[in-house]
């Protein structure tokens, strides 16, 4: 990746709020997997946009993060956080999940050249690139709405 994809993170998060508007409470608690629900995966995404929103803040206060973290971590974050992600209610984890993606996408924007550079040579581009997670977890979730 060579420029932060904002229009893809926009249209992304546009998607993101057509579906959370386009759902109803059972909607929202339709199975994902044996183990997720939609409002699950709508929680989980808004835990990684918020992630990805402050260590973009952080880059752009001169707070660099660590250099690396194992293979395994982002799964063992998202092992740890599902059951508070499952203890969510439906409509509020929509709520996040729009929240989040909203303030992540600005956050973004106001990242300053050197800093995109930065995170893009640390290997970090996940960080800028929004829409990839988000549209994989909507692709999840409209399979399992149909």
């Amino acid at each position: 990746m060579e420029r932060v994809p904002m229009d893809e993170n926009a249209a992304a998060r546009q998607r993101l709020t057509a579906l959370i508007d386009s759902l109803g409470d059972d909607g929202l608690t339709r199975p994902v997997t044996p183990s997720w629900t939609v409002a699950t995966v709508l929680a989980q995404l808004a835990f990684w946009d918020r992630w990805a929103q402050t260590l973009v803040r952080r880059w752009r206060s001169g707070e660099l993060p660590p250099p690396s973290v194992p293979p395994w971590y982002d799964d063992a974050l998202n092992h740890t956080l599902l059951p508070t992600w499952q203890a969510l209610p439906g409509r509020e984890a929509a709520r996040i999940a729009r929240a989040a993606a909203e303030e992540a996408d600005h956050e973004i924007e106001k990242a300053e050249t050197p800093v995109v550079a930065g995170i893009l040579a640390s290997g970090q581009s996940n960080l800028l690139d929004r829409a990839t997670p988000r549209n994989d977890a909507l692709d999840r979730i409209e399979r399992a709405l149909r």
